[in-house]
């Protein structure tokens, strides 16, 4: 027989679940006041956060002594060498008409007991270039380490012969977070792909290369997405190294990551500041500036105050104006051919100090000259200021830029052999 329930138990069932729903959905949306849980989320290829966490790896010139075997069938073995945290990884690459991967993700060396990756062929931006691409590949960390936060994909040119592997995360840490009553996106990534998020930004950076870091990025200007900005006058970058400090409007506040990347709290803190002052006063400035507090995007100016700390400029952006009226402009920095910044490679800002940098003129030219096989040179030109920081040469003269500059090769008696202009690009 059949049994007839009471509508209103139903329905008081039905307000139940339904209000059990709706709190665990508002538990989700409710944003906290500079703390706030962080989720993984699949990384995005065209993310600007590419800028930070790409890196290339060279193919070894012979065996390393890391490795102590191969997998089987491995008979046209390539190596590489990553580093993760405070550690040397080993990748070997077989050279097959469909390559494999193999990654020494314990490090002991052992590559016969290791899983190898197949290549999965994947489209470039141009329609006539393919590459592939292996992963995600995780390396072996302490228990309890992110697996989404320490995982990461290996990409390469098809051809017999195998150039630099391009490596980058398969995921990001992303939340929201309440600052002074406004909400804004937040991300981190595993930029060493150690399974934790601990590998603050340290200087001096080696040689001018991009940091081996973890990474930090806040939506400043809360449109839904995170930028880098090369020029500080575009605005201040979304995107930088961790490091201990991120300056919000005109507040500081203490970058605290769980090691595993669940969490995010940013705390309130006013830290000892100095002063940074440019010379000639005739020149105005903008920097980029990567530290152990806080990254800075500086606009154009000659004297700003920053938190105590060791700094690494990045970019350098010079406007000046001479007798004639003419204003020009040049710029420089990280990632480009004119990458050597001088005096801003690493200076110091003490607190209540005032720390000056001559910066500008006078100028001197310098040219880079290269043999790329029979019957092919390269010459490359850079301006370099007073304090050893260089300049690209393609340089604005009224905020446009220059003609191609002409040049002139002659011998030891004066006869010009070559009379032609640098390209850009």
């Amino acid at each position: 027989m059949a049994v007839r329930k009471p509508r209103g138990a139903i329905l008081f069932g039905l307000i139940v679940l339904g209000g059990g729903a709706c709190g665990v959905l508002l538990g989700r949306a409710r944003v906290e006041e500079g703390r706030c849980p962080l989720v993984p989320t699949k990384f995005d290829r065209s993310s600007h956060f590419l800028g930070l966490t790409y890196r290339s790896l060279s193919p070894q010139r012979g065996k390393p002594h890391l490795a102590r075997d191969l997998p089987t069938s491995f008979d046209r073995p390539c190596y590489y060498v990553m580093k993760s945290a405070d550690k040397q990884v080993l990748l070997v690459m077989n050279l097959s008409t469909k390559p494999r991967l193999c990654v020494d993700t314990d490090g002991d060396g052992v590559l016969s007991e290791e899983q190898c990756y197949a290549a999965v062929d994947i489209r470039k931006w141009m329609a006539t270039s393919n590459s592939w691409r292996f992963g995600p590949i995780l390396l072996a960390s302490e228990e309890g380490a992110s697996e989404t936060g320490g995982s990461f994909y290996v990409e390469c040119y098809r051809g017999d012969v195998l150039g630099p592997l391009a490596l980058f995360p398969a995921f990001f840490r992303t939340g929201k977070v309440r600052l002074a009553g406004r909400t804004y996106p937040v991300a981190v990534v595993d930029g060493d792909y150690d399974g934790r998020f601990s590998s603050f930004l340290s200087l001096p950076l080696d040689s001018g290369r991009r940091p081996v870091v973890d990474g930090f990025a806040i939506d400043l200007n809360r449109n839904g997405k995170f930028v880098n900005l090369e020029m500080p006058r575009q605005g201040h970058s979304e995107i930088m190294p961790l490091s201990h400090l991120v300056r919000v409007a005109d507040t500081y506040y203490t970058i605290d990551v769980s090691s595993h990347g669940t969490s995010l709290t940013l705390s309130k803190t006013e830290p000892p500041l100095g002063t940074l002052v440019v010379e000639p006063g005739d020149i105005a400035v903008e920097l980029k500036l990567w530290s152990e507090a806080a990254s800075q995007g500086l606009p154009p100016g000659r004297q700003w105050q920053l938190p105590a700390d060791r700094y690494a400029g990045v970019y350098a952006g010079l406007e000046k104006k001479d007798a004639s009226g003419n204003v020009w402009t040049l710029s420089g920095g990280l990632g480009s051919a004119a990458g050597d910044l001088g005096a801003l490679n690493s200076f110091v800002i003490r607190p209540g100090e005032t720390t000056s940098i001559k910066l500008g003129p006078p100028f001197v030219v310098k040219t880079d000259v290269q043999r790329h096989g029979a019957g092919l040179v390269t010459i490359g030109l850079v301006l370099t200021g007073c304090a050893g920081e260089q300049y690209r040469p393609d340089f604005q003269r009224n905020h446009k830029r220059a003609p191609q500059r002409t040049f002139k090769i002659v011998d030891e008696k004066g006869n010009m052999l070559v009379a032609d202009k640098f390209q850009y690009g």
